[in-house]
C-alpha cells in the first residue's frame, strides 16, 4: 500500500471542505429543494484533474455525506452515488496530462446527462419532489443552459493545471 503524504492529504481535505462550502454558498435555487444550481463541482473536478478518479470519488462522496450532516438536510444515499459518479467521470476525463477541450466537454456531458439529468432527476422523483413532466423538462433545460458554462469553467481550470499541481505535489 502506498503512503499518502501529509501535503496530499491536506489538499484532499481542503478540496472536500471547499466542495461543501461551494455547494452551499454558491447554490442558486431555481425551484427550492427541487432544482438548484451550484459551483460545488469545481473542487471535485479539480480532485479528478490532479489525483484521478478514485480520489475524486472519495472527495465527492465524503463531501456529500458531511455536507448533508452539516447542512441539516435529509440524507439520501442516491445523491451520494451521484456525487461519486461525478468524481469518477471528472477523474476519467480530466486526469490525463494532455486533456483537451474535447475531454472536458465529454466529461461534463457525462456528468450533465447521466448524473444531473438522469440520476438526480430519478432521486428527486423517488423522494417525491419532481413528479411532473414539467419538472423533467425544466431539469433538461437547466442542464442544457449550464453545460457550456461548466465546460468553460473546467477549461479555465485546465489552463492552470501546472500551477495547481505544483501547489499540491
Amino acid at each position: 500500500m502506498r503512503r499518502i503524504s501529509v501535503k496530499k492529504l491536506t489538499a484532499l481535505a481542503m478540496l472536500t471542505a471547499l466542495n461543501i462550502i461551494m455547494a452551499e454558498v454558491t447554490k442558486f435555487p431555481l425551484i427550492p429543494k427541487v432544482l438548484e444550481l451550484s459551483f460545488g463541482f469545481v473542487p471535485v473536478a479539480m480532485a479528478g484533474m490532479l489525483f484521478g478518479p478514485v480520489t475524486a470519488m472519495l472527495v465527492s462522496g465524503v463531501a456529500d455525506v458531511l455536507g448533508a450532516v452539516l447542512a441539516g438536510v435529509e440524507f439520501f444515499p442516491g445523491y451520494t452515488l451521484s456525487a461519486v459518479l461525478s468524481g469518477l467521470f471528472y477523474g476519467l476525463t480530466l486526469h490525463k496530462p494532455n486533456a483537451s477541450i474535447w475531454r472536458i466537454a465529454l466529461g461534463q456531458l457525462l456528468v450533465s446527462l447521466i448524473v444531473y439529468a438522469g440520476c438526480n432527476t430519478l432521486w428527486a422523483y423517488i423522494m417525491g419532489y419532481g413528479r411532473s413532466m414539467q419538472y423533467v423538462v425544466t431539469r433538461l433545460t437547466v442542464n442544457m443552459v449550464s453545460y457550456p458554462i461548466y465546460v468553460f469553467i473546467l477549461y479555465l481550470m485546465l489552463r492552470y493545471r501546472r500551477t495547481f499541481e505544483r501547489a499540491v505535489k
